[in-house]
C-alpha cells in the first residue's frame, strides 16, 4: 500500500469497509471537512438495498430510505423535499452483504470532493489486474482500455464480461497494439443465446499460459491457467459468479454452488501459488467468497485512491449505491503483495492524470466495475 494511501488514512477518520474500528465507542454520528457518517444497527441481518420493509434515516441534510417501498430494493434520496439520486448525495456504505451493521457516508452539500496525487509503477515482480470490463467495452471502446492499461502496465489480466463474440484472437491483437510485448490469452467458453449468458471470462498475460480445466464447471464464466514466473509455478483463475438477488433466493444459491466449484478446483492446483480474481457479485451475503477463501487463502485489501474506500462498482444510472463486488485472493507460502489498489481516474488530480495520460472519466466510462490491481513478489 502507498505511503501516500497510509497518510490519508490517517487523515481521514472513517473508512468506509464494513469495520467499526475506527469509530468511537458510542458514536453514532461524526463528519470531517468533506462528508458527514452515520452508524446503522439492525435488529437482524440484512442487505439495506434488499430489506422486506423499508429502512428510512437522517443524515445530514438527506433523507435516505433504503429498500425504499416502492422498489423494494436500492436507495432512495431527498434533499429539501426533492428527490434526488444517491450518488448526488455521495452515499456510500458498507457492508453492501448482509449485516447488522452499516457505515454510512455522504457529501456534505456546495464541498467540492477532493482529488488525490497518487502513483501508478509497479512495485513488486508482476503486476495483476482483474476487471470486469461490461459486455466487452475494453475492446469496443479501445482508445479509453489502451489510456487505462498503459497508465496500469499489467503482467496478468483477469478479464470478466467480455462479449460472446469477443475471442482470444481479438484480445490479443488489441493488447499488442496498445502495450506492445507478446501476449497469451486462455478464455472460457460463451453459453446460450442471450448476451448475459454469451459473456466470457478470460486470462492474459505476457506470460506463457498452460490451460486447466475446471471440472464440472457448468455454465459457470471461469478459467484457469498456469504460468511460471521467476520460476515459480503461479496458478491464475478469473470468474464471474451469479448477479443479482439479495441474502437468500436462487441467485445467492447459485453463487455459493459457483464458489464449491472454484474451491474444488482450487485445491486440485499443483502449482507453488494460487491468484483467484473476478466479480464476486456480492450482493447477498459473504459465504460465496468465505467458500473460496477457507483457511488457505487471503484477500487482497485494496482501496481507491482516495484511501476511504474499498468499492469496485458504481453506476450513477442506477438506485443501488457503489459496493465491493471484485475481489481478489491468493496462497502460497513464498508469494506476497507489495501494493494493492481500485483504479478509480475521478479521484486523481489534475498533474497524476496527466503524468499518465488518463482523462478524469475514463474508469467510468469504460465499465460500471474498476480495475483491481495487486503487486506481488517472492518471499523465496
Amino acid at each position: 500500500m502507498h505511503i501516500l494511501l497510509l497518510l490519508l488514512l490517517a487523515l481521514s477518520p472513517i473508512q468506509i469497509d464494513g469495520s467499526f474500528d475506527d469509530w468511537e465507542e458510542g458514536v453514532k454520528t461524526t463528519e470531517d471537512s468533506n462528508y458527514i457518517y452515520l452508524k446503522i444497527s439492525m435488529p437482524k441481518k440484512g442487505c439495506l438495498q434488499k430489506l422486506p420493509r423499508e429502512k428510512k434515516v437522517s443524515i445530514g441534510p438527506y433523507i435516505v430510505r433504503f429498500s425504499p417501498k416502492e422498489k423494494e430494493h436500492g436507495v432512495a434520496c431527498t434533499q429539501d423535499g426533492a428527490s434526488i439520486s444517491p450518488y448526488e448525495a455521495g452515499l456510500v456504505f458498507a457492508p453492501t452483504t448482509a449485516s447488522r451493521m452499516f457505515e454510512v457516508r455522504v457529501n456534505k452539500p456546495k464541498t467540492k470532493q477532493p482529488t488525490y496525487p497518487f502513483a501508478l509503477e509497479k512495485t513488486g515482480i508482476f503486476r495483476v489486474v482483474s476487471w470486469n470490463v461490461k459486455f466487452g467495452n475494453l475492446l469496443d471502446n479501445p482508445r479509453c482500455g489502451t489510456r487505462i492499461l498503459k497508465a496500469l502496465q499489467p503482467d496478468v489480466l483477469l478479464l470478466q464480461e467480455l462479449d460472446g463474440d469477443d475471442t482470444p484472437e481479438k484480445l490479443i491483437k488489441f493488447l499488442q497494439g496498445a502495450l506492445g510485448n507478446t501476449w497469451n490469452v486462455r478464455m472460457s467458453a460463451s453459453n446460450g443465446t442471450k448476451q448475459h449468458h454469451k459473456l466470457r471470462s478470460a486470462i492474459a498475460s505476457t506470460f506463457s499460459l498452460d490451460e486447466i480445466e475446471i471440472k464440472k464447471k457448468e455454465t459457470l464464466k471461469a478459467i484457469r491457467a498456469n504460468a511460471v514466473i521467476d520460476g515459480t509455478v503461479v496458478q491464475f483463475l478469473s470468474l464471474h459468479l451469479r448477479c443479482c438477488g439479495g441474502p437468500t433466493g436462487e441467485e445467492e444459491k447459485q453463487r455459493q454452488r459457483e464458489a464449491k466449484i472454484i474451491r474444488r478446483a482450487a485445491k486440485s492446483s499443483t502449482s507453488s501459488a494460487s491468484i483467484i480474481a473476478g466479480d464476486w457479485n456480492l450482493v447477498g451475503t459473504m459465504k460465496p467468497l468465505d467458500i473460496v477463501k477457507a483457511k488457505d487463502f487471503t484477500a487482497v485489501e485494496a482501496m481507491q485512491p482516495d484511501g476511504a474506500l474499498y468499492a469496485t462498482w458504481s453506476d450513477v444510472t442506477s438506485s443501488f449505491t457503489p459496493g465491493r463486488l471484485d475481489w481478489m485472493l491468493f496462497n502460497g507460502k513464498t508469494i506476497q503483495t507489495s501494493n494493492s489498489f481500485v483504479l478509480d481516474s475521478s479521484d486523481f488530480d489534475t498533474e497524476t492524470l496527466e503524468k499518465y495520460g488518463l482523462l478524469r472519466d475514463d474508469t467510468a466510462t469504460l465499465s460500471d466495475h474498476l480495475p483491481l490491481v495487486a503487486d506481488f513478489h517472492f518471499t523465496k
